[in-house]
Protein backbone atom coordinates (compact mmCIF):
# COMPACT_ATOMS: atom_id res chain seq x y z
CA UNK A 1 0.00 0.00 0.00
CA UNK A 2 1.16 3.56 -0.68
CA UNK A 3 2.69 5.48 2.24
CA UNK A 4 0.52 8.48 1.32
CA UNK A 5 -1.51 8.13 4.54
CA UNK A 6 1.43 7.57 6.89
CA UNK A 7 1.02 11.01 8.52
CA UNK A 8 -2.68 10.37 9.26
CA UNK A 9 -2.94 8.46 12.57
CA UNK A 10 -4.86 5.21 12.30
CA UNK A 11 -5.39 5.36 8.55
CA UNK A 12 -2.92 2.61 7.67
CA UNK A 13 -4.79 0.20 9.95
CA UNK A 14 -8.18 1.32 8.63
CA UNK A 15 -7.15 0.99 4.99
CA UNK A 16 -5.64 -2.43 5.65
CA UNK A 17 -9.07 -3.48 6.91
CA UNK A 18 -10.62 -2.00 3.75
CA UNK A 19 -8.16 -3.98 1.64
CA UNK A 20 -9.25 -7.16 3.40
CA UNK A 21 -12.89 -6.40 2.57
CA UNK A 22 -11.84 -5.88 -1.06
CA UNK A 23 -10.06 -9.24 -1.17
CA UNK A 24 -13.09 -10.96 0.29
CA UNK A 25 -15.53 -9.20 -2.04
CA UNK A 26 -13.51 -10.00 -5.17
CA UNK A 27 -12.75 -13.65 -4.42
CA UNK A 28 -13.62 -15.74 -7.47
CA UNK A 29 -13.20 -19.31 -8.67
CA UNK A 30 -12.44 -17.96 -12.14
CA UNK A 31 -8.63 -18.11 -12.55
CA UNK A 32 -8.42 -15.09 -14.88
CA UNK A 33 -10.40 -12.86 -12.52
CA UNK A 34 -8.52 -14.11 -9.47
CA UNK A 35 -5.09 -13.71 -11.06
CA UNK A 36 -5.80 -10.26 -12.51
CA UNK A 37 -7.32 -8.80 -9.36
CA UNK A 38 -4.80 -10.36 -6.97
CA UNK A 39 -1.97 -8.61 -8.79
CA UNK A 40 -3.90 -5.37 -9.22
CA UNK A 41 -4.87 -5.05 -5.56
CA UNK A 42 -1.42 -6.09 -4.37
CA UNK A 43 -0.18 -2.89 -6.03
CA UNK A 44 -2.87 -0.52 -4.81
CA UNK A 45 -2.45 3.19 -5.33
CA UNK A 46 -3.06 5.88 -2.73
CA UNK A 47 -6.60 4.64 -1.97
CA UNK A 48 -7.75 8.25 -1.84
CA UNK A 49 -11.46 7.65 -2.20
CA UNK A 50 -11.80 5.08 0.60
CA UNK A 51 -9.50 7.22 2.72
CA UNK A 52 -11.67 10.27 2.19
CA UNK A 53 -14.79 8.27 3.04
CA UNK A 54 -13.20 7.21 6.32
CA UNK A 55 -12.07 10.77 7.12
CA UNK A 56 -15.55 12.12 6.42
CA UNK A 57 -17.10 9.48 8.68
CA UNK A 58 -15.07 10.86 11.58
CA UNK A 59 -17.39 13.86 11.69
CA UNK A 60 -20.13 11.55 13.00
CA UNK A 61 -20.16 8.29 14.96
CA UNK A 62 -18.63 5.78 12.55
CA UNK A 63 -19.18 2.05 12.86
CA UNK A 64 -16.17 0.36 11.20
CA UNK A 65 -18.30 -2.67 10.35
CA UNK A 66 -20.32 -0.44 8.01
CA UNK A 67 -17.79 2.23 7.03
CA UNK A 68 -14.96 -0.09 5.93
CA UNK A 69 -17.10 -2.16 3.53
CA UNK A 70 -18.47 1.05 1.99
CA UNK A 71 -14.92 2.36 1.58
CA UNK A 72 -14.15 -0.94 -0.17
CA UNK A 73 -17.16 -0.45 -2.47
CA UNK A 74 -15.91 3.00 -3.48
CA UNK A 75 -12.49 1.56 -4.30
CA UNK A 76 -14.05 -1.29 -6.29
CA UNK A 77 -15.98 1.27 -8.35
CA UNK A 78 -12.86 3.36 -8.88
CA UNK A 79 -10.76 0.37 -9.91
CA UNK A 80 -13.42 -0.78 -12.37
CA UNK A 81 -13.33 2.65 -14.05
CA UNK A 82 -9.52 2.49 -14.25
CA UNK A 83 -9.63 -0.86 -16.03
CA UNK A 84 -12.23 0.44 -18.48
CA UNK A 85 -10.27 3.69 -18.94
CA UNK A 86 -7.13 1.78 -19.84
CA UNK A 87 -9.01 -0.23 -22.45
CA UNK A 88 -10.52 2.91 -23.99
CA UNK A 89 -7.22 4.85 -23.92
CA UNK A 90 -5.13 1.80 -24.87
CA UNK A 91 -2.84 2.66 -21.94
CA UNK A 92 -0.06 0.09 -21.59
CA UNK A 93 0.76 0.63 -17.91
CA UNK A 94 -1.16 0.96 -14.65
CA UNK A 95 0.62 1.45 -11.30
CA UNK A 96 3.92 0.48 -12.84
CA UNK A 97 2.58 -2.84 -14.19
CA UNK A 98 1.17 -3.89 -17.56
CA UNK A 99 -2.48 -2.82 -17.68
CA UNK A 100 -5.09 -5.57 -17.37
CA UNK A 101 -5.97 -5.50 -21.07
CA UNK A 102 -2.30 -5.89 -21.99
CA UNK A 103 -2.18 -9.19 -20.09
CA UNK A 104 -5.61 -10.63 -20.76
CA UNK A 105 -6.92 -8.83 -23.82
CA UNK A 106 -9.53 -6.09 -24.08
CA UNK A 107 -12.57 -8.37 -23.94
CA UNK A 108 -11.54 -10.01 -20.68
CA UNK A 109 -10.44 -6.66 -19.23
CA UNK A 110 -13.90 -5.17 -19.82
CA UNK A 111 -15.51 -8.20 -18.20
CA UNK A 112 -13.17 -7.96 -15.20
CA UNK A 113 -14.16 -4.31 -14.81
CA UNK A 114 -17.82 -5.31 -15.00
CA UNK A 115 -17.20 -7.97 -12.35
CA UNK A 116 -15.85 -5.27 -10.02
CA UNK A 117 -18.90 -3.09 -10.64
CA UNK A 118 -21.18 -5.98 -9.71
CA UNK A 119 -19.25 -6.58 -6.50
CA UNK A 120 -19.41 -2.86 -5.70
CA UNK A 121 -23.21 -2.97 -5.85
CA UNK A 122 -23.39 -6.19 -3.81
CA UNK A 123 -21.33 -4.63 -1.02
CA UNK A 124 -23.33 -1.38 -1.17
CA UNK A 125 -26.63 -3.27 -1.06
CA UNK A 126 -25.56 -5.03 2.12
CA UNK A 127 -24.01 -2.14 4.02
CA UNK A 128 -25.59 1.15 2.97
CA UNK A 129 -28.99 2.79 2.72
CA UNK A 130 -31.06 2.57 -0.48
CA UNK A 131 -30.49 6.29 -1.00
CA UNK A 132 -26.70 5.94 -0.97
CA UNK A 133 -26.97 2.94 -3.30
CA UNK A 134 -28.90 5.22 -5.67
CA UNK A 135 -26.08 7.77 -5.40
CA UNK A 136 -23.61 5.06 -6.45
CA UNK A 137 -25.76 4.16 -9.45
CA UNK A 138 -26.00 7.79 -10.52
CA UNK A 139 -22.23 8.16 -10.17
CA UNK A 140 -21.65 5.24 -12.53
CA UNK A 141 -24.08 6.75 -15.06
CA UNK A 142 -22.27 10.09 -14.92
CA UNK A 143 -18.86 8.45 -15.27
CA UNK A 144 -20.00 6.50 -18.35
CA UNK A 145 -21.48 9.63 -19.93
CA UNK A 146 -18.24 11.52 -19.31
CA UNK A 147 -16.21 8.74 -20.93
CA UNK A 148 -18.40 8.89 -24.04
CA UNK A 149 -17.97 12.68 -24.21
CA UNK A 150 -14.21 12.38 -23.69
CA UNK A 151 -13.90 9.75 -26.40
CA UNK A 152 -15.84 11.91 -28.84
CA UNK A 153 -13.47 14.84 -28.22
CA UNK A 154 -10.17 13.03 -28.80
CA UNK A 155 -7.67 14.95 -30.93
CA UNK A 156 -9.93 18.04 -30.95
CA UNK A 157 -8.03 21.16 -29.80
CA UNK A 158 -11.20 23.30 -29.64
CA UNK A 159 -12.23 22.05 -26.19
CA UNK A 160 -13.04 24.99 -23.90
CA UNK A 161 -12.08 25.36 -20.24
CA UNK A 162 -15.76 25.07 -19.35
CA UNK A 163 -16.16 21.78 -21.20
CA UNK A 164 -12.96 20.44 -19.67
CA UNK A 165 -14.15 21.27 -16.15
CA UNK A 166 -17.49 19.60 -16.89
CA UNK A 167 -15.67 16.43 -17.94
CA UNK A 168 -13.52 16.18 -14.83
CA UNK A 169 -16.59 16.50 -12.64
CA UNK A 170 -17.69 13.12 -14.00
CA UNK A 171 -14.16 11.73 -14.21
CA UNK A 172 -12.98 12.49 -10.66
CA UNK A 173 -14.80 15.11 -8.60
CA UNK A 174 -18.07 13.19 -8.47
CA UNK A 175 -16.49 10.13 -6.83
CA UNK A 176 -14.53 12.25 -4.33
CA UNK A 177 -17.72 14.08 -3.46
CA UNK A 178 -19.65 10.82 -3.15
CA UNK A 179 -17.01 9.32 -0.85
CA UNK A 180 -17.24 12.26 1.54
CA UNK A 181 -21.04 12.34 1.44
CA UNK A 182 -21.50 8.62 2.01
CA UNK A 183 -18.93 8.51 4.81
CA UNK A 184 -20.53 11.38 6.68
CA UNK A 185 -24.11 10.26 6.05
CA UNK A 186 -23.49 6.68 7.18
CA UNK A 187 -21.84 7.97 10.38
CA UNK A 188 -24.87 10.22 10.94
CA UNK A 189 -22.94 13.46 10.90
CA UNK A 190 -25.15 16.58 11.11
CA UNK A 191 -26.84 17.30 7.75
CA UNK A 192 -25.15 20.68 7.34
CA UNK A 193 -21.74 19.10 7.96
CA UNK A 194 -22.50 16.28 5.53
CA UNK A 195 -23.44 18.78 2.83
CA UNK A 196 -20.28 20.80 3.44
CA UNK A 197 -18.17 17.64 3.25
CA UNK A 198 -19.81 16.81 -0.07
CA UNK A 199 -18.65 20.19 -1.40
CA UNK A 200 -15.19 19.67 0.09
CA UNK A 201 -14.88 16.35 -1.72
CA UNK A 202 -16.00 17.98 -4.97
CA UNK A 203 -13.42 20.79 -4.77
CA UNK A 204 -10.60 18.48 -3.71
CA UNK A 205 -11.51 16.18 -6.60
CA UNK A 206 -11.41 19.04 -9.11
CA UNK A 207 -8.01 20.19 -7.86
CA UNK A 208 -6.73 16.61 -7.81
CA UNK A 209 -7.65 15.92 -11.44
CA UNK A 210 -6.18 19.22 -12.65
CA UNK A 211 -2.91 18.41 -10.88
CA UNK A 212 -3.05 14.90 -12.37
CA UNK A 213 -3.38 16.41 -15.83
CA UNK A 214 -0.50 18.80 -15.15
CA UNK A 215 1.71 15.90 -14.07
CA UNK A 216 1.15 14.30 -17.48
CA UNK A 217 3.25 17.22 -18.77
CA UNK A 218 5.73 17.75 -15.94
CA UNK A 219 5.86 14.61 -13.78
CA UNK A 220 8.59 12.10 -13.12
CA UNK A 221 7.87 8.81 -14.87
CA UNK A 222 9.37 6.79 -12.02
CA UNK A 223 7.07 8.46 -9.49
CA UNK A 224 4.01 8.44 -11.73
CA UNK A 225 4.60 4.84 -12.85
CA UNK A 226 3.37 5.72 -16.34
CA UNK A 227 4.82 7.51 -19.39
CA UNK A 228 4.82 11.32 -19.51
CA UNK A 229 2.60 12.66 -22.28
CA UNK A 230 0.31 9.66 -22.14
CA UNK A 231 -2.82 11.83 -22.38
CA UNK A 232 -1.49 13.61 -25.46
CA UNK A 233 -0.69 10.30 -27.13
CA UNK A 234 -4.30 9.29 -26.50
CA UNK A 235 -5.57 12.55 -27.96
CA UNK A 236 -6.90 13.86 -24.64
CA UNK A 237 -7.04 17.65 -24.56
CA UNK A 238 -6.61 18.67 -20.93
CA UNK A 239 -6.29 21.99 -19.13
CA UNK A 240 -2.56 22.72 -19.69
CA UNK A 241 -2.97 22.41 -23.47
CA UNK A 242 -6.24 24.39 -23.46
CA UNK A 243 -4.59 27.22 -21.50
CA UNK A 244 -1.50 27.19 -23.72
CA UNK A 245 -3.61 27.42 -26.89
CA UNK A 246 -5.32 30.53 -25.48
CA UNK A 247 -1.88 32.21 -25.35
CA UNK A 248 -0.64 30.88 -28.70
CA UNK A 249 -0.75 34.23 -30.52
CA UNK A 250 2.07 33.29 -32.90
CA UNK A 251 0.35 29.97 -33.65
CA UNK A 252 3.34 27.79 -32.86
CA UNK A 253 1.24 25.19 -31.04
CA UNK A 254 -2.08 25.29 -32.87
CA UNK A 255 -0.85 23.80 -36.18
CA UNK A 256 0.57 20.81 -34.30
CA UNK A 257 -2.79 19.88 -32.79
CA UNK A 258 -5.03 20.22 -35.81
CA UNK A 259 -7.26 17.18 -36.17
CA UNK A 260 -5.32 15.75 -39.13
CA UNK A 261 -1.89 16.24 -37.55
CA UNK A 262 -2.47 15.82 -33.82
CA UNK A 263 -2.25 11.98 -33.81
CA UNK A 264 1.19 12.16 -35.45
CA UNK A 265 2.66 15.16 -33.60
CA UNK A 266 5.94 14.98 -31.73
CA UNK A 267 4.96 14.63 -28.06
CA UNK A 268 8.12 16.22 -26.56
CA UNK A 269 7.52 19.29 -28.74
CA UNK A 270 3.91 19.58 -27.57
CA UNK A 271 5.02 19.24 -23.94
CA UNK A 272 7.70 21.90 -24.37
CA UNK A 273 5.46 24.41 -26.18
CA UNK A 274 2.69 23.98 -23.62
CA UNK A 275 5.19 24.84 -20.87
CA UNK A 276 6.64 27.82 -22.78
CA UNK A 277 3.20 29.31 -23.47
CA UNK A 278 2.28 29.29 -19.79
CA UNK A 279 -0.23 26.46 -19.98
CA UNK A 280 1.19 24.69 -16.92
CA UNK A 281 1.25 27.85 -14.78
CA UNK A 282 -2.32 28.77 -15.74
CA UNK A 283 -3.58 25.25 -15.02
CA UNK A 284 -1.93 25.41 -11.59
CA UNK A 285 -3.92 28.57 -10.86
CA UNK A 286 -7.14 26.65 -11.48
CA UNK A 287 -5.96 23.88 -9.15
CA UNK A 288 -5.14 26.48 -6.52
CA UNK A 289 -8.60 28.03 -6.93
CA UNK A 290 -10.38 24.74 -6.20
CA UNK A 291 -8.03 23.97 -3.32
CA UNK A 292 -8.78 27.36 -1.76
CA UNK A 293 -12.50 26.68 -2.14
CA UNK A 294 -12.04 23.36 -0.35
CA UNK A 295 -10.06 25.02 2.44
CA UNK A 296 -12.74 27.70 2.91
CA UNK A 297 -15.34 24.96 3.32
CA UNK A 298 -13.07 23.07 5.72
CA UNK A 299 -12.71 26.23 7.82
CA UNK A 300 -16.47 26.09 8.47
CA UNK A 301 -16.65 22.52 9.81
CA UNK A 302 -16.33 21.65 13.53
CA UNK A 303 -12.93 21.87 15.17
CA UNK A 304 -11.07 18.67 15.97
CA UNK A 305 -8.75 16.01 14.62
CA UNK A 306 -11.09 15.19 11.73
CA UNK A 307 -10.97 18.78 10.54
CA UNK A 308 -7.18 18.88 10.81
CA UNK A 309 -6.93 15.68 8.78
CA UNK A 310 -9.18 16.99 6.04
CA UNK A 311 -7.21 20.23 5.82
CA UNK A 312 -3.92 18.31 5.69
CA UNK A 313 -5.28 16.13 2.90
CA UNK A 314 -6.34 19.08 0.75
CA UNK A 315 -2.93 20.74 1.06
CA UNK A 316 -1.02 17.50 0.47
CA UNK A 317 -2.85 16.77 -2.77
CA UNK A 318 -2.05 20.20 -4.22
CA UNK A 319 1.73 19.90 -3.81
CA UNK A 320 2.06 16.26 -4.84
CA UNK A 321 4.46 15.12 -7.56
CA UNK A 322 2.92 11.68 -8.11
Amino acid sequence: MSDFWSSFPGMDTALSAVSEYIRTATASSNPIIQDALSELFEHQGKMLRPGMLILASQFGNPDPKRIYPLAAAIELLHTATLIHDDVIDDSPVRRGLPAVHMRYGKKDAVLIGDFLLSRCFLVAAEYTTPQNAIHLGKAISAICAMELDQDADRFKPSLSVRNYLKKIIGKTALLFSLACHVGAAEAKAPPQVTERLRRIGYNIGMAFQIIDDILDYTGNERELKKPIGNDLRSGLVTLPLICALRQDREEKLLPLVQTDRFPYSDIPTLLSLTQQLGGIAEARRYAQLYTERALREIAQIPQGVAKQNMEQLAKKLLIRTY
